[in-house]
């Protein structure tokens, strides 16, 4: 892979493998979580009271939120990997500006450049601020809640 035939050549190839080889060693620990979670579950014939049932469903609930987030993950890093093969990776999904080296070591998932992410953060909080509670029919604003 040429830097010259990549769209990403502000990345060099040994930070790219740096940074592939780290996503490939997070799948790998995510994937052996869930399915380390989904192995040792708790067998609802072993609770001997309610106050155990109730405990057992509230950790249950918990477990299945923790494996919905690190299934989403795990997509997203197969995305990014793919990104990788395409030469894609490192580029912002909004303005097609580089993403820098550092930024993609701390969060290698990362497909936003730092503008980006903040502005549609900031809009994200917008939304939710301006958004009409179906009970008290006011907006967060409106309430005094944000």
């Amino acid at each position: 892979m040429g830097t010259n035939q990549r769209r990403n050549s502000h990345l060099k190839d040994d930070q790219i493998k740096q940074l592939e080889d780290l996503l490939m060693a997070q799948k790998e620990d995510l994937l052996n979580k869930i399915s380390d979670q989904t192995q040792y579950a708790l067998d609802p014939n072993e609770q001997k009271e309610q106050v155990d049932a109730a405990n057992n469903n509230r950790e249950k609930e918990q477990e299945a939120r923790l494996l919905s987030r690190q299934g989403f993950l795990v997509k997203k890093i197969s995305k990014t990997l793919l990104d990788i093969k395409t030469g894609e990776y490192g580029l912002c999904k909004e303005c097609d500006a580089d993403i820098p080296f550092e930024r993609l070591m701390a969060r290698p998932v990362a497909d936003m450049c730092i503008t980006c992410k903040e502005d549609s953060e900031m809009s994200e909080k917008s939304k939710l601020y301006k958004k009409v509670s179906k009970s008290l029919g006011k907006t967060a604003q409106e309430y005094g809640r944000l």
